[in-house]
């Protein structure tokens, strides 16, 4: 069977306003021709027809049964399977989700016409990213008060008398308990822990660590807006609608955890499915155009991912949420571990 079109260099390939593709082409009657045998098994293996047994038709006869336009259209499915992948390989396209195909000429003896229009990854012109990266505000210098840390002691013994934080303007819980008192055995109860002292320094290690953290964060996100705004290109629609769908999926987690069904929550907020896809437009574009831009930047520095790291990343996953898909775990991790790649260089610069 032919690995790829003879008439492969006579398509039309036309960049469409809203960022997708059109490819219009033929394959010859020959090419074409190529795909009659397998097309006639696969249509065979489901005809019943009396006095035959399931999929034992003569050929002769099922071809009078099925019809020739039958057994074009299912040829013409196969010939766009073959060849499809092979013209965005040659023609060098980047395409995403699912190409929507439209056969235009189907006659025996003829060349099978066709139209395929997929929606392609956005061509990108990168910034001087490293430049915008080097002036980013640098990370400021933390520092912890005794207070913060006591806020944290207070606490923990909140937590060790009722079981949870109790937020002191919140009077209907109506808590009697008395607080544990602050001594070396109270410490000790947290881990290992010798006194106060000990719990009082680990906490301020915490709460210094977490602030560099976040100052971290704040520059990521700083560096990344530099480059997004100085970044112009169209977010796929299938990209768009991909991370609405994510940020309603995690919503729905956080519902379930809750103990309320989903459902229940839209008649709550009084918003529906829709309502909420609309409202994280904004953000979900957001979030697209930085992990585009992401890819982008790993592919102009080379940076990438390793099968072992990947794996390794996938296995504390798969850990963490037993019965997930494995393909999609890994393709996660991927995603997870370029980030931090990139991230990592852009904020050491």
């Amino acid at each position: 069977m032919p690995k790829k079109p003879i008439n492969i260099d006579n398509l039309k390939i036309t960049e469409q306003k809203d960022g997708s593709v059109e490819i219009k082409g033929e394959i010859s009657w020959k090419d074409f021709s190529a795909f009659e045998k397998k097309a006639l098994g696969r249509l065979l293996e489901h005809l019943e027809m009396p006095g035959f047994r399931k999929g034992n038709v003569p050929e002769e006869i099922a071809k009078k049964q099925l019809g020739d336009q039958l057994i074009l259209s299912d040829m013409a499915e196969l010939a766009i399977q073959e060849f499809y992948p092979t013209i965005l390989e040659e023609k060098k396209i980047d395409a995403i989700g699912r190409p929507n195909v439209s056969i235009t000429k189907l006659a025996r003896d003829n060349e099978l016409g066709f139209t395929i229009t997929t929606e392609v990854l956005p061509k990108i012109k990168l910034p001087d990213y490293k430049k915008i990266a080097k002036n980013a505000e640098a990370v400021a210098k933390v520092a912890t008060t005794e207070e913060e840390i006591d806020k944290v002691i207070e606490d923990l013994r909140q937590m060790r008398a009722y079981g949870h934080v109790h937020d002191h303007t919140d009077d209907s819980h109506g808590h009697t308990e008395p607080l544990p008192e602050v001594t070396d055995e109270f410490a000790k109860s947290f881990g290992n822990f010798q006194s106060v002292a000990d719990l009082r320094a680990k906490i301020k290690e915490n709460v210094l660590r977490e602030k560099d953290q976040n100052e971290k964060d704040k520059r990521r996100i700083a560096i990344m807006d530099g480059i997004i705004a100085k970044t112009e290109f169209l977010v796929p629609p299938i990209i768009l609608k991909s991370e609405q769908e994510k940020m309603i999926a995690q919503i729905e987690s956080d519902v379930a955890r809750s103990g309320m069904e989903f459902d229940a929550y839209l008649k709550h907020t009084k918003k529906t499915r829709e309502d909420l896809m609309e409202e994280f437009k904004g953000e979900a574009e957001r979030r697209a155009r930085f992990q585009i831009l992401i890819n982008a930047i790993a592919k102009d520095m080379d940076v990438k991912t390793t099968d072992e790291e990947v794996d390794k990343e996938a296995e504390k996953l798969m850990q963490m949420y037993p019965g997930a898909d494995l393909a999609r775990t890994k393709a996660y991790a991927d995603m997870i571990l370029t980030n931090e790649k990139i991230l990592s260089t852009l904020e050491s610069l």
